[in-house]
């Protein structure tokens, strides 16, 4: 089912090669049901059937689809042999680039669409995943923006992760939900500074991850909103379903829970008893640390020194996003 370069017929009737990638293309219809993904695959064969996954070979070739509350939202493809990057990049036409770092990412606005080529030594893997739908609620909590209910993560088993309704194991937190300060891509886990933007602020631009990822009216939240949630709020530190963190109760009633995150540097995970939070503002000056909300079951604060651990991040660093939207 692998597929060849397509061709057509010029007025002469001779045929020219229309230039086409030559792996198994993905149906990517998001929302499709299981039952529909089955029967357009029909003709493959079957390696896996579970709830939330069904996997398929064909020529030699291993095509996964991943579905989250019965609906189709990733596909990852494995061709059967080593290609040309040049080859590969033909399937994404009409995408934009986010970032080329140790994977290459692509965004389609249009089908709410983001694509990731996996390099493993000049054998590529092909993903798409669908971004921007359903990601998370918008909690009103009588405040100037409303906070989603669950933090933003890269994961392909479960966009909204490090929730204390969705238990994930540490390393699955630890993979997915730790992201450099300005990295659209969440991906990137270079140590080097200037690998991220020059910004005083990247809360609603390019350089958005929750932006690019959940598409919509979702940002990252700037510091004034994080220091408004501070203080405008009750916080109740309380345990969930294994999980320690914040119960953060709004002037209306409502509230959300901040779960403990931990904080990454390169491949390397620490503090995993302390919340990390990136705010999506620089601290003003020459000072290169963005601004953090950090705490533990004792403190809470914008980089405060009182929480040992991560007072005045690098933008390297990766931490927790939990996403906004203006009201």
């Amino acid at each position: 089912m692998a597929l060849a370069c397509f061709s057509s017929c010029n007025d002469e009737g001779e045929e020219n090669a229309i230039p086409q990638y030559s792996f198994f293309k993905p149906y990517l219809e998001w929302g499709s049901s299981k039952t529909q993904i089955a029967s357009k695959m029909a003709d493959c064969v079957v390696l896996l059937d579970t709830d939330n996954t069904l996997c398929y070979q064909s020529e030699g070739e291993t095509i996964a689809y991943a579905f989250k509350n019965g609906k189709l939202n990733t596909v990852v493809v494995i061709p059967e042999r080593a290609l040309p990057l040049d080859e590969i990049l033909l399937a994404f036409n009409g995408y934009t680039l986010l970032g080329e770092y140790d994977n290459m990412v692509y965004l389609n606005e249009q089908s709410n669409t983001i694509a990731e080529i996996e390099d493993s030594n000049g054998f590529y893997t092909i993903s798409w995943s669908q971004y921007g739908l359903d990601m998370a609620n918008a909690v009103d909590l009588g405040l100037s923006v409303k906070w989603a209910d669950v933090n933003l993560d890269m994961g392909y088993d479960d966009y909204a992760a490090l929730t204390p309704e969705n238990i994930q194991d540490d390393m699955t937190r630890y993979f997915n939900g730790l992201i450099g300060w300005g990295d659209p891509t969440g991906i990137k886990k270079s140590e080097i500074e200037s690998d991220y933007p020059k910004a005083s602020s990247i809360s609603g631009t390019i350089y958005d991850v929750a932006k690019v990822k959940w598409g919509g009216k979702w940002r990252v939240a700037t510091q004034s909103e994080f220091q408004e949630l501070i203080s405008a709020c009750i916080w109740i530190w309380e345990e969930r379903n294994g999980y320690y963190g914040y119960k953060v109760i709004g002037p209306n009633g409502n509230s959300i829970f901040l779960p403990t995150t931990g904080y990454r540097i390169g491949l390397s995970w620490y503090s995993s008893d302390k919340g990390y939070y990136w705010t999506g503002t620089m601290r003003p000056g020459t000072s290169p640390y963005p601004y953090v909300l950090n705490f533990d079951k004792a403190n809470k604060g914008l980089n405060t020194s009182s929480v040992s651990g991560l007072a005045y991040p690098f933008k390297h660093f990766g931490c927790a996003i939990r996403p906004v939207q203006d009201e």
